[in-house]
């Protein structure tokens, strides 16, 4: 495998994660429910709606790209449709036109955005079999892991200052600043990729004549047929991605309310658990490589049910900053390993389909689930705090679910007689 590869495929990781910190609950959720004073339910409708497209044609393209048997052209087509709408965000964001108008323009966009990079995850994730072997792959996912939320990180503070007006660069100051620095430095980070990544030719699998819509149903029929130990997963792995996907978008949200912190300590919340996601979550690939991706994984998901109850029915300082290194270490784990584990139980010479079903199957639940909380805290829109503890507990309830399907789940030898 080249050394380039693997740098260019971090760093697109690391460029990809300097946007979503911008599109995430800490600036793009708090300034359209905190400062546009939209309600939860319609962030959270603009994630389910892109879910729902997500769930729609993953599977078609994850096929599609087995078919030709690449996944650099299809990553390469949705990076530059993503420069082109983070780019639009980032104008309308500043632009004069009227707050309403505004608010709702740039939540349309997120929806695009949102669509284009889970639709890009599938090919770029499909990448790590291609820059590791069955030995060193759960050390590679966990290098991914660690730049993804270095990422975050260097996001969270490096636009502090935009979001709390010290710097504003066009119109008005606050946390609509964000987004230009946002878009210029993760285009420049994920450029690497589309320009120096050198894929390596595959055997095209045999299905040229079926349609893809075709060879989709039969991948699902297959799914929950002959591969039913990936289907277990995948529906744990759904349940699991509710409650971590949701979370993201309304973490800062609920630390405002809960918590009555400010942004500075919201960041440093923030920044105390992407720290000890990226130990922790590199610490566990290197033990799953060792000892087993499953148990491992188990473990992660048990961290973060705890550090959830926690989160929700607690208004201390200190205990917030122990659940932001908990959650660290089961989330940076979770992520590192759920990867690492799906590349070992799928068919090799479908993993493009498959990370589609992957894909579909971890945003699934939260089709529903942004909903559902918005729904909750919609209801009970008069009650502060108990809003926010309903809905996260509705979550938790569907995480407790996944966690123990989880133990279903065999984790099989990979088949090195690859066709790709």
């Amino acid at each position: 495998m080249h050394k380039k590869n693997i740098i260019s495929w971090l760093t697109y990781d690391l460029g990809n994660s300097f946007f979503s910190t911008a599109i995430s609950g800490l600036f793009l959720g708090q300034w359209l429910i905190l400062d546009n004073k939209l309600d939860d339910i319609w962030y959270g409708a603009g994630f389910s709606i892109a879910t729902i497209l997500v769930l729609v044609s993953s599977p078609f393209f994850g096929a599609w790209s087995d078919k030709v048997g690449k996944r650099m052209p299809f990553l390469k087509w949705t990076s530059l449709a993503l420069f082109v709408f983070n780019g639009l965000i980032a104008i309308v964001a500043v632009s004069n036109l009227p707050q309403i108008y505004r608010a709702f323009i740039v939540l349309g966009l997120f929806i695009i955005v949102q669509y284009l990079y889970q639709i890009s995850l599938v090919f770029y994730n499909s990448l790590l079999r291609e820059i590791s072997t069955e030995k060193n792959r759960g050390k590679i996912s966990g290098l991914g892991e660690i730049f993804g939320n270095l990422g975050w990180l260097l996001g969270s503070i490096m636009f502090l200052p935009f979001a709390n007006g010290a710097i504003t660069l066009i119109g008005d100051p606050g946390r609509a600043q964000v987004f230009i620095p946002a878009f210029i430095i993760s285009t420049l980070l994920m450029l690497p990729l589309i320009l120096l990544f050198k894929e390596q030719p595959k055997e095209i699998n045999n299905i040229q004549k079926e349609t893809l819509g075709k060879k989709t149903i039969e991948g699902i029929k297959q799914l929950f047929h002959e591969n039913k130990n990936v289907g277990i997963f995948l529906i744990a792995f759904a349940l699991i991605s509710d409650i971590v996907l949701t979370l993201t978008l309304y973490f800062a949200v609920v630390m405002d309310a809960l918590y009555k912190i400010d942004d500075n300590t919201k960041t440093l919340a923030f920044a105390v658990n992407l720290i000890s996601a990226m130990i922790f979550g590199y610490m566990l690939g290197k033990l799953g490589d060792k000892y087993g991706h499953k148990p491992m994984l188990f473990i992660s998901c048990i961290i973060i049910v705890i550090a959830a109850l926690m989160f929700f029915f607690s208004s201390s300082l200190w205990v917030l900053y122990l659940v932001m290194v908990m959650t660290g270490f089961g989330g940076g784990g979770y992520f590192v390993l759920s990867k690492s584990l799906m590349i070992k139980i799928s068919p090799p010479n479908q993993l493009g389909e498959y990370f589609g079903f992957y894909s579909t199957f971890g945003r699934t639940a939260s089709i529903v689930a942004p909903l559902v909380w918005g729904g909750i805290t919609l209801w009970l829109r008069d009650y502060a705090v108990l809003k926010y503890q309903v809905a996260g507990m509705t979550l938790v309830g569907l995480l407790i679910i996944g966690t123990f399907l989880l133990l279903k789940v065999k984790e099989t030898k990979e088949n090195i007689l690859s066709t790709e």
